[in-house]
């Protein structure tokens, strides 16, 4: 059975193909089929990652679970903008076809101000989404950091207690901290007094 040293850079390698697979889908140069499968078949092997992950060592768990994490959020990524380019190319699909029907008459100039102000609204309203996402996941990595932040805190005050720190000890030493500062800025007074 593989692990997830083995496994997760396969699907990293994965993702940057599909990246780039979806550039060429936007330009109208991919197939956004194969670009489908791709982000399943990136799905599948980041579900995968997830079921590998309880047979780590607990030590590296964390840091496999993070990421494990950030590339599902980047597939994520990947699996909205090729829904955002196939609904795009659809509707202009949809749009050259009503235009071959009318005739052959030629759109006025009010049809084309219309259709580049519908273009324009399409445009704003993927970049909101994009942005939308974009905060969520910013969110989501504040609330996992957070987390990690409050455990390493948890652990240090554990370890203290486990020293025997006590707080009126923590409280003496920051005292005695104040006292040497005190003596050793009386010192230099003293010394360039003299």
């Amino acid at each position: 059975m593989a692990s997830v040293a083995e496994l997760l850079p396969r699907a990293a390698r994965l993702k940057y193909e599909l990246e780039v697979q979806l550039r060429a889908v936007e330009q109208g140069a991919g197939d956004a089929g194969d670009c489908g499968m791709g982000l399943r078949e990136l799905f599948t092997q980041i579900n995968t990652l997830r079921q590998l992950l309880n047979a780590e060592r607990p030590e590296r768990r964390n840091l496999w679970k993070v990421k494990i994490d950030e590339l599902g959020h980047e597939a994520q990524f990947l699996s909205n903008d090729l829904r955002r380019v196939t609904n795009f190319h659809q509707h202009q699909r949809e749009r050259d076809s009503l235009f071959r029907r009318r005739a052959g008459a030629a759109p006025s100039s009010a049809h084309d101000d219309l259709l580049e102000a519908e273009d324009s609204y399409a445009r704003s309203g993927n970049q909101v989404d994009e942005l939308m996402e974009t905060g969520r996941a910013s969110l989501d990595s504040l609330r996992a950091q957070r987390e990690r932040l409050k455990n390493t805190h948890r652990n240090a005050l554990d370890m203290i207690n486990k020293l025997g720190l006590s707080d009126t000890v923590m409280k003496l030493i920051n005292s005695r901290n104040r006292q040497d500062r005190k003596i050793v800025v009386g010192g230099f007074v003293f010394l360039f007094v003299l």
